[in-house]
């Protein structure tokens, strides 16, 4: 707990820091029906509360954003997770090298902190191709993710990954989100999505698979 509230208060100090100088930080929340990260329900299928912020200098960039969480039975702490990235965004010669790495952080006892590892580019506008590597776990999750303004101020997002332990175990997902902007409403998005893995126990050292799709809905706005 000590050195979560380190971090916190660490990186807090550090965006309150820029704002004062002329970086680009952003604030965002979100209300969602279920918290679903990489096709797995991290709240049992329940709601969540979700609240971030960004901070951008040039081609870096930090963030932190916290989620509820379903904690299991008999956790210590608070149900909560909290995420805290540090990134740079390398522009070369008509290429871009985005790398970057991420803690998500527990508050609980029943869950391990994480430490994931990132190398992503965009080869065209609204098209992103990613590498992730986790050293705690010790996974590979590769993901393609595309963008796509439509008319009347919709926008779709599609990506695909898969989950791949150093054990053999690997699950594939998929995601789907349609949203729209409400300009006249402070411009507050609402979105549906629908996410589907080939296996939901890939985490749990579970040698039956079990594929699982899930159906979420949920508002949020950005600062």
């Amino acid at each position: 707990m000590n050195k979560l509230l380190t971090l916190t208060a660490g990186s807090l100090l550090a965006i309150c820091a820029a704002q004062a100088s002329a970086e680009t930080i952003t604030q965002n929340a979100a209300f969602v029906t279920d918290y679903v990260w990489r096709g797995l329900s991290q709240t049992d299928n329940s709601a969540a509360l979700q609240a971030g912020a960004n901070y951008s200098n040039g081609n870096a960039y930090a963030s932190v954003w916290m989620s509820n969480v379903e904690d299991g039975t008999g956790a210590e702490g608070a149900p909560l997770e909290m995420d805290v990235s540090f990134g740079y965004n390398n522009q070369l010669d008509g290429f871009n090298l985005d790398m970057s790495v991420t803690t998500y952080n527990y508050l609980h006892s029943n869950t391990d902190d994480q430490t994931e590892f990132r190398v992503a580019t965009t080869p065209f506008k609204g098209l992103e191709v990613a590498l992730n590597r986790e050293i705690k776990s010790k996974y590979w999750y590769p993901e393609v993710n595309f963008e796509k303004f439509l008319p009347h101020r919709l926008y779709l997002d599609l990506s695909a990954g898969l989950w791949s332990f150093d054990d053999g175990d690997n699950a594939i997902t998929l995601r789907a989100e349609l949203a729209r902007d409400f300009p006249e409403f402070h411009h507050i998005d609402l979105f549906a999505a629908i996410t589907y893995i080939s296996d939901d126990t890939i985490t749990l050292n579970d040698n039956q698979e079990d594929a699982d799709s899930l159906l979420l809905v949920g508002i949020r706005k950005n600062f």
